[in-house]
């Protein structure tokens, strides 16, 4: 009863509720109290109420309309960075020291349709798929904005959902492999299948198109390139009000036989413009991964948490891709195939109310070959490989809707007297001071 309870309430409240209603509504399917078409019904019937009845009302919003949400945050930085190069008898006796002041602005607008259907964008201020920083300089000029996000979804039932375009990331990973900004564009398919009272066992596909090539070019440099990644996803939960929950990730990514052109071959110029990326052959690149975390729920009390978590990756053709495309000598280095990441974690809240706060502390071994440069993290060594280092992150709410963060990360070759320019990093060490409003 206290389902019709608070469905009941749900239409009573009407423009108060229309735009959080969808977890319950979500709920009610999952129990089978109400049918997709019925919980579809009951959403256009609140956006209508809502429509009627609000000030916002008046804003003359289409009828397919469900549930329209507009969001973004604005983030102030201070950086400062220092890295020695590596060179073939070792460390450079150069320091390279950067310290600047820089910001990030994005602008997220996402709308449910009816029927199971879905649309969205992003805009933000940088170009770069890993970055949308801007550094404050060139006397006050102006800065431009890109479209970070364009997707349509579709989502026939709990079970199945599709996307096309440019949306978030919908796998399971850490900074190690998938830099937390990019946004991957093509399609994506996802199965989603409900165990028991809580768990789930998903299955995410995605044919990511990383370059369009002019195909009049004979051979894998007028391909386009094309990633393929595959995973599954397992998470479980405790028992039914337990919040501990352990979640398992295994997956495998592969590239086509293409080739990421440099600006200086194509025209218009759309060659990489992340943090040390890669452009020449994708050739071997057949990464298995596996990942995870461990969660500990009220650990101290209510609020707080304990979180062991991990990722690896294992380039199958890491051989293939150091001596063959890399061209890296094997009497002096290894092909550097493997990468792996252990962290702990510990916080109060959720990280969006007053007071809420997070620390976590992560050790990771990344190869020259182990992980896919064009879409590993940014900060951490520079997006660099063959290094090992740490990476520390502090998050505090000053309130509800402002954060201030801190992280600091810290590497060291792995390999010494390499001069390739993906592993050519000897140390380095980064601070960031961010403050950020959400809106």
């Amino acid at each position: 009863m206290k389902w019709f309870a608070l469905l009941g309430s749900a239409l009573l409240a009407g423009s108060a509720f229309a735009q959080d209603s969808g977890p319950l509504i979500d709920i009610l399917v999952k129990k089978g109290i109400v049918t997709d078409q019925e919980a579809e019904d009951l959403r256009a019937d609140l956006v209508k109420d809502f429509t009627n009845n609000s000030s916002a009302g008046k804003l003359n919003l289409s009828s397919s309309l469900v549930e329209f949400k507009m969001s973004g945050d604005l983030r102030m930085r201070y950086e400062y960075n220092d890295q020695v190069p590596e060179l073939a008898t070792g460390g450079a006796p150069l320091n390279n020291e950067t310290s600047r002041q820089r910001f990030r602005l994005r602008f997220n607008t996402d709308v449910i349709l009816q029927k199971g259907w879905t649309a969205g964008f992003a805009l933000e201020t940088g170009q770069a798929s890993d970055s949308a920083n801007q550094t404050f300089t060139g006397a006050a000029d102006d800065y431009g904005v890109f479209v970070a996000r364009a997707y349509v979804g579709w989502q026939p039932s709990n079970n199945w959902a599709f996307v096309l375009g440019k949306q978030k990331n919908p796998f399971y990973a850490t900074e190690m492999r998938w830099d937390a900004d990019i946004s991957p564009q093509g399609a994506f398919e996802t199965y989603k299948m409900f165990i028991g009272a809580k768990d789930t066992f998903e299955l995410r596909a995605m044919q990511h198109a990383m370059q369009d090539n002019n195909e009049q070019v004979f051979g894998p440099t007028g391909r386009d390139a094309w990633m393929f990644e595959q995973q599954a996803v397992y998470t479980h939960w405790f028992a039914p009000e337990n919040l501990s929950s352990v979640i398992i990730a295994a997956g495998y990514s592969a590239y086509n036989q293409s080739n990421i052109p440099s600006s200086a071959t194509v025209t218009p110029t759309n060659s990489p413009a992340n943090s040390a990326p890669f452009v020449g052959s994708t050739r071997a690149q057949d990464y298995g991964t596996f990942a995870g975390e461990v969660n500990f729920a009220g650990i101290n009390g209510p609020g707080t948490a304990f979180k062991l978590y991990w990722d690896s990756s294992y380039n199958f053709t890491g051989a293939t891709r150091a001596y063959g495309v890399y061209g890296l000598n094997p009497a002096l280095f290894s092909k550097g195939a493997s990468a792996w990441l252990a962290g702990v974690g510990y916080g109060y809240g959720t990280g969006k109310v007053q007071g809420d706060y997070s620390i976590k502390l992560d050790y990771r071994e990344v190869g020259v070959t182990s992980v896919d440069p064009n879409t590993n993290d940014s900060d951490w060594g520079f997006s660099k490989t063959n290094e090992k280092g740490l990476k520390l992150a502090l998050a505090y709410n000053v309130n509800d809707f402002t954060n201030f963060n801190l992280s600091y990360f810290n590497t060291k070759i792995m390999q010494h007297g390499m001069t390739f320019s993906l592993g050519n990093l000897d140390k380095s060490q980064e601070l960031l001071v961010d403050l950020v409003v959400k809106f």
